[in-house]
């Protein structure tokens, strides 16, 4: 079974629970304060297998079954065996990161706390961004961008919203999460920094190149 369907399953599965057992999901959502006081520091993990609802669970569980294969996937051919431990090192360590301005910020802060694999599957999704930029998202089945754009939107909304919002959704860690998959990626497998850089270049290349021969003059 591959790493990626057994962080499916087990996020799924201990969500579920937790969505019934108040006591679990108190125990392993991310509370700086309680990380701090307690050194419970096992919580910048587990809070990634708790969600606030199904709506929540399934979106994460959506983004990371659409992109986790596929990214997990890369590292077994790049690393054989050993990438499958890779990707685990991806998730966990976007998850890790996306989490950083959240605690420095609310270690005397009682009442804050997070749940969610965001961090972990925006680290995921921008690590599928940076080997394949011109591969094409789709918004709800209907609007498709190659996903370098997709993660250039993404990032400025993400931000707007940390800046703006009051819809109770952690933006911050989805654009901390998104950087750590960038970084890690790269700290992985630096080629594909090159690799980014070509294809981008070839595709506005392309796209000038056609612009021009349409052009009157």
């Amino acid at each position: 079974m591959s790493v990626n369907m057994i962080l499916l399953i087990s996020i799924g599965a201990v969500s579920y629970f937790s969505f019934s057992n108040r006591a679990l999901f108190a125990k392993l959502l991310f509370s700086p304060y309680k990380i701090d006081q307690s050194k419970e520091w096992y919580r910048f993990l587990t809070s990634a297998w708790v969600h606030a609802d199904f709506n929540h669970l399934f979106l994460n569980l959506f983004v990371l079954w659409g992109f986790g294969g596929f990214v997990e996937g890369v590292f077994v051919a790049w690393y054989g065996p050993l990438g499958s431990a890779y990707y685990l090192s991806l998730f966990v360590g976007s998850t890790l990161i996306a989490h950083l301005p959240g605690y420095l910020k609310n270690t005397d802060n009682y009442a804050y706390s997070a749940v969610g694999a965001s961090g972990g599957v925006s680290g995921v999704l921008f690590a599928s961004i940076m080997i394949q930029p011109l591969e094409n998202l789709c918004l709800y089945f209907v609007l498709c961008l190659p996903s370098v754009i997709f993660g250039v939107l993404y990032l400025g909304y993400s931000q707007y919203m940390n800046r703006t919002g009051n819809d109770n959704i952690g933006h911050e860690a989805h654009i901390w999460g998104a950087l750590g998959g960038v970084i890690l990626i790269i700290a992985f497998r630096p080629s594909v920094v090159s690799n980014f850089i070509y294809q981008v270049t070839e595709a506005v290349t392309s796209f000038i190149y056609q612009v021009t021969e349409v052009l009157p003059f």
